[in-house]
Order: structure tokens, then C-alpha cells, then sequence
């Protein structure tokens, strides 16, 4: 379980990105982070992989209080929280499974991660990664010759290759087309449906959030104005959320109408 309790997160040129925010998530949930940009929704995220340490508050994750982690605690702790980035933060040139591989960096020998040995059982849980995410048939392509939906399967193998419990993405379809938007979101729906893992990703597209997330967040200016099921969540707090500004989505008519249903339904 994820619990914020009264955190606050300001950082050193005094912004207070987080205000006051209470928050449990439990293990297995899929919650979409939802909010106009500079709203405190990445500061979230790295709040809890430990980017940024709280100002104010307790953050704890399954009893641990995560800001009291120092050294190998921290490291260990860092290995159950998967992280991905819209960027996808890989290595262009080096093919897929060897980004993959580089899940297993951290805990491997020095001599070992310069000359680049990895055991047959590594590369086997590697392979097994990108058969999760259904681009096995490209684990010796180099990333830069792969689609950008590629690209962030990749980016979300390798972060199943450290078998964490939790996964945070920060905007992880901002940069795809609507219909590879899509495919990812299906890959994160599955994932974390078969393998019971917590997912909490930031979004700047309701129509997905609301379509593939079974909870939504909303935050406005560091603080809370929404969180509930994503079935409930009505047009007039969509707007509180947003603050009457025009809420950004995929452009889909898809995900549009199923939006428009859950309010009116």
C-alpha cells in the first residue's frame, strides 16, 4: 500500500508543488493522475520512487516510511518501484534486449556490467519481459529502428524485468499516435490485471484515463479535487480539475463518446 499522509513537497526556490495531500493506494490498483501541466502531478511520482524527498508529511509504502531510506535500503526499495518516462530513457543504438538487460545492472559486479556478462538465465528473464508486451520478435533490434509504441514497450519490459510491485509512468503515451496510445494503454490494463502489479500514471488525456483506468486522481494547483472511481467522475469536476480550461484528449471519437456516457450514464 501507498500512503500519503498531510505531505507537502516545496521545493528550493520555494514553489509548493504538493499541499496537504492524503492518499492511499492499494496493491493491484490502476489510477490514472489527472491535471493540467505544472499541477503536481509528476512531483507525485517522484515522490514516491524517491526523486524528491517530501518537505512535510509521512509517504510510506507497505509500512515504510520512504523519506527514512538511505544507501543499499534505498536501492533495494528503488528495485520494487518501476519507473518509466515519456521519453523512454533508453539506449538507442543497443538493441532491445539489451536495453531490457539493463534492468539487472544494479545488482550485478562491476566487471561484469563493463564487458557487458550477462548469465542465460538473465537474458532468458529478458526475452520473457518482451514476450510480456508482445515485441518478442524484436529483442535483436537496435531501439532507434524500432516505432515509438515500440520504443515504450521496451521501456515497459525492462521495467518487468526487475519484477516490481509497483509502476509509475509519467505521461507514457504523450508522444504516440492515438491508435499506439491505445495499444500501450491495453499492455498497462494487462499487466496489471495478470500480474497484480500497482500502476500510477500521469495523463494529460481524460478520454484514456477514464477508458482504461479503474481510478482517477485529479489535482489542481498541488492539491486533491478529486479521487474516485473513474465510472463516477461527472463533467462539472472534470472542470473543477482543470479550472474551466479545455480538457485535453486523444481526439479519438472513441474515447470522446465513452467519456461522454460515463457522465451521462
Amino acid at each position: 500500500m501507498i500512503e500519503f499522509k498531510n505531505v507537502y513537497k516545496t521545493y528550493p526556490n520555494g514553489f509548493t508543488a504538493l499541499k496537504n495531500i492524503n492518499l492511499q493506494i492499494e496493491q493491484g490498483e490502476f489510477v490514472a493522475i489527472i491535471g493540467l501541466s505544472g499541477a503536481g502531478k509528476s512531483t507525485i511520482l517522484r515522490c514516491i520512487n524517491r526523486m524528491h524527498d517530501v518537505t512535510k508529511g509521512e509517504l510510506t509504502v507497505d509500512g515504510v516510511d520512504v523519506n527514512t531510506l538511505r544507501g543499499k535500503e534505498l536501492r533495494k526499495y528503488r528495485r520494487k518501484v518501476g519507473m518509466i518516462f515519456q521519453s523512454f530513457n533508453l539506449v538507442s543504438r543497443s538493441t532491445a534486449i539489451k536495453n531490457v538487460l539493463t534492468a539487472d545492472v544494479p545488482d550485478m559486479p562491476f566487471f561484469k556490467v563493463l564487458f557487458g556478462i550477462f548469465s542465460k538465465e538473465q537474458k532468458m528473464r529478458a526475452l520473457e519481459s518482451l514476450d510480456k508486451v508482445g515485441i518478442l520478435d524484436k529483442a535483436y533490434t537496435r531501439c532507434d529502428q524500432l516505432s515509438g509504441g515500440q520504443q515504450q514497450r521496451v521501456a515497459l519490459a525492462r521495467t518487468l524485468n526487475q519484477n516490481p510491485k509497483i509502476i509509475l509512468a509519467d505521461e507514457p503515451v504523450a508522444s504516440l499516435d492515438p491508435i499506439t496510445a491505445k495499444q500501450v494503454m491495453q499492455d498497462f490494463v494487462r499487466i496489471n490485471k495478470e500480474y497484480k502489479i500497482s500502476i500510477l500514471l500521469n495523463i494529460h488525456h481524460v478520454d484514456l484515463a477514464l477508458k482504461y483506468c479503474d481510478r482517477v486522481i485529479g489535482i489542481r494547483a498541488g492539491e486533491i479535487v478529486f479521487d474516485g472511481p473513474a465510472s463516477t467522475i461527472t463533467q462539472e469536476q472534470i472542470d473543477e480539475v482543470y479550472n474551466g480550461t479545455k480538457v485535453p484528449t486523444m481526439g479519438e471519437g472513441e474515447g470522446e463518446l465513452h467519456h461522454i456516457k460515463k457522465i451521462e450514464g
